[in-house]
């Protein structure tokens, strides 16, 4: 046994020696840098920009041949799956891909089984308190509302007492039946607790109420008063949110894969990926932004549609295939101030650092020594020990997205920047609110007087005199940051550099003492890439590269 496994090492030895003696004789030249033989380059370029291999009428065409054909190349860059493969490449660049809880219990809608019929109803405990008395756990009762009718002063839904549970007595409605929104068949009705089925469009609190005056029902703010209030025509203020939620979720990706489309087929600058304002809609997507939104709880993600957000395309929900394009106002600019960019990433940090990531190629790192002359507790990360070394650079950078909500989409740029007191604060939405003012403002001690506070917008919390620069980022958004990277022709040089690593697999060699280095080759192509912008060229002159046709 032991002789066995004497002459396996022995072999083995004389196996690794004998590469090392070929490449010798081969003036040295390693291995891996040979030329690939030319269906191997043909197989790789197919994977790489189609995402499939090569079919054997292919690998026949280009049998004997010494390189690829230009016309191939020119094939697959105008091919369909090079799109599909470029929509790929940047979803793994962004991450644009959320996951989130689009209702809540006060505008969702669940279902009660009543003879192995469903009837629907809005699940919030307040409303329906509101509605039907008792804890608000109650729902209607199985009988069709026809048969109770209506009060003929108020119009609403007339009910029958059901008992007494452990808070006081309660009462319910009957069901009615109501063609949803969700349904294109216009034949098609379902059942709904007949006060969730109104389909008042306003309420009036009267005078005397410290909110009185019109306002509309498919509002956040009217779940506590309004009880003619409920899901509105075809119950399009209401949420099914297993029959909604993945449609919006997946046309709120399919918004950011429309703008890589346009802007990576050539017709469009590959720049304006950043900087258009143009975004796109379909059926869903305008029925949620429209309707649903603004509906959200304050403690959760706030979407509301806002007029920089540019005029929602009159489409059904049903119209799932049908998409509009729509131009946008500052503070947009391009993919990273699109819902699913701004949802993914859910702080200012978190898309400042992002942005610096995928467009700059820069990375954060924690010091090597000991901070020092820093304050180790406090709120202000630019001063405070270790998490300065990053904030210094990253608070500046979070400003610039400042007018978009944190944990939302929505837009602040039409919101005041301050108000003086927080009563003031609460009266800045209608009817007036105290959480709202807490979602979106903080209180902030005047410099002179610490007794007397401003409330303002949380992104400029610490704009002041020893922060300079928050305030101007602020007021500049993500359009001049992006400005400021594309004139520096960093955007361009960044992009190059993600592209050899996709197609290479492997990261460029920008060390200039060694003898491989690819910086100046790099660099040419990126100056080129500057001037043309179009990401088709930019990886033509890539896969051109005599790296490309080596082993990696």
């Amino acid at each position: 046994m032991k002789s066995k496994r004497r002459w396996q090492a022995l072999c083995f030895a004389l196996l690794a020696a004998a590469p090392s003696v070929a490449l010798a004789e081969d003036g040295e030249q390693c291995f891996l840098h040979r030329e690939l033989p030319i269906e191997r380059q043909l197989r790789r370029l197919s994977i790489d920009l189609r995402g499939t291999v090569p079919d054997v009428a292919e690998y026949d065409a280009v049998a004997g041949l010494s390189e690829l054909p230009d016309a191939l190349l020119d094939e697959y860059l105008a091919s369909d799956a090079f799109r599909v493969q470029m929509r790929r490449y940047h979803e793994s660049l962004l991450w644009t891909n959320p996951n989130i809880a689009l209702a809540d219990v006060n505008f969702s809608l669940n279902t009660v089984n009543y003879d192995g019929s469903p009837v629907y109803f809005v699940p919030g405990a307040g409303k329906s308190a509101l509605y039907r008395g008792g804890d608000g756990t109650h729902t209607c009762q199985n009988k069709p509302q026809d048969a109770l009718g209506y009060d003929p002063v108020t119009g609403l839904p007339k009910t029958e007492s059901m008992g007494s549970d452990g808070v006081s007595e309660w009462f319910a409605e009957g069901w009615v039946e109501v063609h949803p929104f969700w349904e294109a068949d216009p034949a098609k009705k379902v059942k709904v607790c007949a006060f969730d089925a109104q389909a008042t469009e306003t309420y009036t609190l009267p005078p005397g109420d410290p909110d009185a005056g019109t306002y509309s029902c498919d509002h956040l703010m009217a779940t506590g008063k309004a009880k003619t209030c409920g899901c509105g025509p075809e119950l399009s203020y209401c949420m099914p949110a297993g029959i909604v939620q993945p449609l919006v979720l997946a046309a709120l990706r399919e918004q950011v894969l429309r703008l890589v489309d346009e802007h990576t087929d050539g017709t469009q600058p590959y720049s304006g990926l950043l900087t258009t304002r143009r975004v796109h809609y379909n059926g869903p997507l305008a029925h949620y932004f429209r309707y649903h939104a603004q509906r959200q709880t304050l403690s959760r993600t706030q979407n509301e549609h806002q007029p920089s957000d540019g005029p929602l395309p009159e489409l059904a929900f049903t119209d799932v295939d049908t998409w509009v394009a729509v131009d946008r106002e500052a503070p947009h600019a391009g993919l990273i101030t699109l819902p699913a960019f701004l949802l993914r990433f859910q702080t200012n940090r978190g898309r400042a650092n992002r942005y610096r990531i995928a467009f700059l190629g820069q990375y954060f790192q924690p010091p090597s020594t000991k901070d020092t002359n820093c304050e180790k507790e406090g709120d202000d990360l630019t001063r405070r020990c270790v998490c300065r070394s990053c904030h210094v650079t990253l608070e500046p950078l979070a400003a610039h997205f400042g007018q978009f909500t944190e944990a939302g989409s929505m837009s602040l740029h039409d919101f005041a920047r301050e108000y003086p007191t927080r009563k003031a604060c609460a009266k800045g939405t209608a009817p007036q609110n105290a959480g709202w003012c807490d979602r979106y403002y903080v209180p902030v001690s005047d410099q002179t007087d610490p007794d007397l506070r401003t409330y303002r917008l949380k992104a400029l919390q610490y704009a002041d005199d020893e922060h300079p620069e928050l305030e101007p980022n602020f007021e500049a958004g993500p359009a001049e940051l992006v400005k400021a990277d594309l004139e520096s022709g960093r955007f361009h040089e960044v992009a190059i550099e993600h592209l050899f690593s996709y197609l290479m697999k492997r990261e460029p060699n920008l060390d200039p003492t060694t003898s491989d280095y690819e910086g100046d080759a790099l660099a040419k192509i990126a100056a080129a890439f500057r001037v043309h912008d179009d990401i088709r060229q930019a990886v033509r002159d890539l896969v051109e590269l005599p790296a490309y046709r080596r082993l990696p």
